[in-house]
């Protein structure tokens, strides 16, 4: 049983932003200012049912809720429109043995088996989320648990604890105050096909990012980026969808900036800016959804229209803004400025930047909004690559020496006394990732070089790092190196996220006949451990092994 209270009255954005494709509750015109009651009795693809053989413990099953972008609608009667928000809460019941959490800063037992949640706050509905399971916790700050089946709560611990704190009080310190109360996370079962997603409160993430030595733990800074950018000032509709993941993207790498230095994260940025590079080579720069405003036609899922565009070229939109002030402390300034004047709204373009050069009103005076080849409304209208990328040169200090050393093992003859000279021991995810991604664009190598290359670096080729065993496995399969292929199956039998699992099975399929054999058998093992979506994307690629 699940009954929703939407608390009145409704919020819609106070600026220039319309709610698009409203569903009234039970047949209302409007929420009005009434709260409405359901019982909700039907799903469709917005509850994920997970069967136990999903889950990481293999013993009771689990359900979770995935709402953004327009799922919402089929949970509970809602204005599923990022134009609108509200309060909610929530009664849950559930079976003996399990456990209730959702996007909510309060919540409380009510007996054994019910849970009730209030979020005080204004969201919009895509971030009320609900997940039930076999969950336990840990406290890992003073503001922040962490969640997760009884088999993953030490490692989750041991991974988190006082890290996330760090992340929130320098956000805090950027962008203003932490208005949401507390920020937990949950772990989710090894079938969750996303990295993560930001719900107020408890976001919900890949387990993925539990590698056992806190080499993913920065991961987590994008959706606590969040809290400012996208839950606290939300896209009014999601053809503007970059108002949320730009700024985000803008915000985790100042965070990062802070914590770890430039160079670190321009080199993170130079990996984002190879995705975008990578979409735009594979769909045409031309292409609409290539634009940061988006016009999504009626009917048509918001979701279909999700690429690395509004990450991306939205961060190069806003790097070129602080460009334009010229002073990181006074854009910093400003960007709190936003967040405060409009917390708990939804906005358009428009509105930011109207604000934006009312803001610096020199920059007013001067049409910066107007300069050939760099106007707003090219930045908005137009698809393509973007017109200004941010400086990454601080970045070259660890790119250089990744780029030379993937140059030694792509040659013929081995300079064994080279590689050896050039030590990893030190080098961050983003660096091995940087290198690996390299070595990939090279491959295949000479033969035997990529035997030696796992050999001389175990610390890559037996990694527990996500990040690091997508593209040794990338590499295995390139190369065609058919005695680390158990390490590929190994990979897809534990987890199910859709970044991953979908590269890996486009190269098997690009590769050998043992490699195509590798694919056949390994979706048949593990598709019902799957989630939905990706069992349905995989068969797509693997079809022509059944033709």
């Amino acid at each position: 049983m699940c009954l929703f209270l939407l608390q009145g009255p409704i919020q819609k954005s106070t600026v220039r932003s319309a709610v698009t494709s409203p569903l009234a509750p039970l047949g209302c015109d409007s929420f009005s200012d009434v709260p409405v009651v359901v019982t909700v009795i039907a799903w469709r693809s917005v509850v994920c049912w997970l069967a136990p053989e999903q889950t990481a413990g293999k013993r009771k099953p689990f359900v979770y809720t995935q709402g953004q972008a327009v799922l919402n609608r089929s949970f509970f009667p809602c204005f599923d429109t990022p134009a609108v928000k509200c309060t909610y809460s929530a009664l849950i019941e559930v079976p003996d043995g399990f456990t209730a959490v959702m996007s909510a800063n309060t919540w409380e037992k009510r007996g054994p088996n019910k849970f009730f949640f209030r979020m005080c706050q204004p969201i919009p509905s895509y971030l009320i989320a609900l997940a039930i399971g076999d969950l336990v916790s840990a406290e890992v700050g003073p503001r922040s648990w962490v969640w997760a089946e009884p088999c993953l709560i030490a490692a989750a611990k041991e991974e988190y604890d006082g890290v996330i704190e760090e992340f929130l009080a320098t956000g805090e310190k950027l962008f203003g105050p932490y208005v949401w109360g507390r920020y937990d996370v949950l772990f989710m079962p090894p079938s969750f096909p996303f990295g993560g997603m930001e719900n107020p409160c408890l976001t919900f993430v890949t387990p993925c990012l539990l590698a056992g030595d806190r080499s993913l733990a920065d991961v987590i800074i994008h959706e606590i980026a969040h809290s400012w950018f996208g839950n606290l000032v939300t896209n009014a509709n999601w053809g503007e969808f970059w108002l949320n993941e730009g700024f985000t993207m803008y915000a985790q790498r100042r965070i990062s900036t802070v914590l770890f230095g430039p160079a670190y994260t321009c080199l993170e940025a130079a990996t984002g800016r190879a995705l975008l590079r990578q979409h735009m080579d594979v769909t045409g720069e031309e292409h609409p959804l290539n634009k940061l405003r988006v016009k999504i036609e009626p009917g048509v899922d918001p979701d279909d229209t999700y690429n690395e565009t509004p990450y991306e070229k939205g961060f190069c939109f806003v790097s070129y803004l602080a460009h334009l002030v010229g002073d990181q402390e006074q854009f910093d300034d400003f960007l709190k400025a936003y967040v405060h004047e409009f917390k708990f709204q939804s906005v358009l373009a428009d509105d930011f930047l109207e604000f934006f050069l009312d803001y610096f009103p020199e920059l007013k005076r001067k049409r910066v909004d107007s300069i050939p080849g760099f106007e707003f409304d090219r930045w908005l209208n137009t698809p393509g690559w973007p017109p200004y990328l941010p400086d990454l040169s601080p970045g070259d200090s660890l790119m250089r020496p990744a780029e030379e050393l993937a140059q030694l093992w792509a040659a013929e003859e081995l300079d064994v006394r080279a590689i050896e000279a050039v030590s990893t021991s030190a080098w961050k995810t983003y660096q091995l990732v940087y290198f690996l991604d390299k070595i990939l664009q090279k491959s295949p190598l000479p033969p035997g070089n990529v035997k030696k290359l796992g050999e001389t670096y175990p610390k890559i080729s037996n990694a527990q790092n996500a990040e690091l065993r997508l593209r040794w496995g990338q590499i295995v399969l390139k190369n065609d190196h058919q005695e680390d292929f158990w390490k590929v199956r190994d990979f897809l039998h534990s987890q199910g996220k859709q970044k991953y699992t979908l590269p890996l099975y486009h190269a098997m399929m690009g590769g050998s006949e043992a490699a195509q054999t590798l694919a056949k058998e390994t979706f048949a093992a593990t598709a019902s451990h799957l989630h939905s979506n990706v069992v349905h994307y995989v068969q797509q690629i693997v079809a022509p092994l059944g033709s």
